[in-house]
């Protein structure tokens, strides 16, 4: 997880430009009334939650406020329209716009068991690190989320903790929600025993100020496999003394997915998954008291055939599968065709989903594309495949033994799913 607050910590300040000067208002409602047009066009499902009728009409209020408003203000408010279809796939990329403003608060923000937690930020900030947040200008976390959360579409509860604490990095955002005013943020945090004590964040000058810039970041000295800070598309692990074979699968992505695609050169970069696969089978079909862990956590990337061929091997293996043999490990960062692959688990198999639950539909439209605003140069991401991954339409996945991460066992290096499943007879 530290590679991933790291990651979204600076995901906006390193992305290349793609917008140039400010547009016009006439500019932008060119560009609004084409999405009108051409997003319906695309994507499957687009009304399944907002119907048409709204969808314009919220797009029309948004080139009616264009007028006087900077690039970055119309781009927020076309994203809290288009986060009303409540497709996690369907967004406007602000970050080109967030990088030209300047305006984003080095601060990672986390949510873990028991609240919201500082796990990056930067040595200006360093007294913030590892605290938890009381307060943010005054209001408690959960409302602070809730508020932010009309720019982020809310598939289901967890949303709102997965995307909510990179959206409060964001003044803009944070002001345009009304619960902030100006680029600082006043941050409230408990020390080590408690205590209440008080910071103000804000965004910095990353050329004038190296030494404060520098990055902040838990490095665990003794690291579970989850934490390794060498991370691969997925690994295999094998512990004897345990009786525990885990995967760590990364992202859903392969060579044999590349080479079906026809893309010799990707393929060349990318692991073959099926020396994995008949790894882990063998063990499981040699050791008949070993348990799976199959970690699916922070994937969102790829397609899901990998994992749902290792789910039909497993689930013609009468003796392999077997009530409390196969564990999924899924959390609310778990996305995409990751969360098709852990519905395939319970649906097919006899495995125990064990974690959070994701902060996506199992049924959802994945597979995104997207389009590029003709003046803005904006890219606007939505769907294309429509997955029923499980009967019905329910808002998240079923976790067989929910269990969410402390934040001393991230900032220590543990892995208490894991230990769950090593302490198993």
């Amino acid at each position: 997880m530290s590679r991933f607050a790291f990651i979204v910590l600076f995901w906006c300040l390193i992305k290349a430009a793609l917008v140039q000067a400010q547009r016009s208002a006439a500019e932008w409602r060119a560009d609004i009334d084409w999405l009108k047009r051409e997003l319906p066009k695309r994507h499957p499902a687009l009304f399944r939650y907002h119907s048409r009728e709204a969808f314009e009409r919220d797009l029309d209020e948004v080139a009616a406020l264009a007028e006087g408003k900077s690039d970055l203000e119309v781009g927020l408010l076309l994203q809290a329209s288009l986060a009303k279809c409540r497709d996690a796939n369907t967004r406007v990329e602000l970050s080109p716009l967030f990088q030209q403003s300047g305006g984003v608060i080095p601060i990672g923000l986390g949510w873990y068991e028991g609240g919201l937690y500082v796990s990056a930020t930067v040595r200006r900030f360093s007294p913030a690190m590892g605290r938890r947040v009381l307060s943010i200008n005054g209001i408690d976390p959960d409302s602070m989320l809730r508020y932010v959360g009309v720019f982020f579409p809310q598939e289901n509860a967890e949303t709102a903790r997965r995307d909510g604490p990179l959206w409060l990095r964001f003044p803009l955002a944070v002001e345009m929600a009304g619960v902030g005013k100006g680029d600082t943020l006043a941050v409230l945090l408990a020390d080590e025993a408690g205590k209440p004590f008080g910071i103000y964040v804000h965004p910095i000058d990353f050329r004038k100020d190296r030494d404060g810039a520098y990055p902040l970041q838990f490095v665990p000295k003794e690291p579970d496999f989850r934490w390794n800070p060498i991370k691969q598309v997925f690994s295999l692990h094998w512990s004897e003394a345990q009786q525990v074979v885990y995967v760590q699968y990364n992202g859903c992505f392969s060579q044999e997915m590349a080479l079906a695609m026809g893309d010799t050169a990707a393929a060349q970069q990318i692991p073959p998954f099926q020396p994995v696969l008949d790894s882990l089978l063998r063990l499981l079909d040699h050791y008949p008291l070993a348990r799976l862990f199959f970690d699916l956590r922070f994937n969102t990337l790829g397609m899901p055939n990998d994992g749902l061929r290792l789910v039909e091997e497993l689930a013609k293996r009468p003796l392999v599968n077997q009530p409390n043999r196969i564990y999924v490990a899924v959390n609310r960062y778990t996305a995409g065709p990751a969360v098709e692959i852990a519905a395939a688990f319970q649906e097919r198999t006899k495995a125990r989903l064990i974690g959070e639950p994701p902060a996506q539909r199992p049924n959802h439209i994945g597979d995104p594309d997207f389009l590029m605003l003709p003046n803005s140069r904006l890219q606007v991401f939505y769907g294309t495949r429509p997955v029923q991954a499980v009967p019905g339409d329910p808002e998240t996945l079923r976790i067989d033994i929910p269990m969410e991460m402390p934040f001393s066992a991230f900032r220590d290096g543990r892995d208490p799913l894991l230990d769950y499943v090593r302490s198993q007879p």
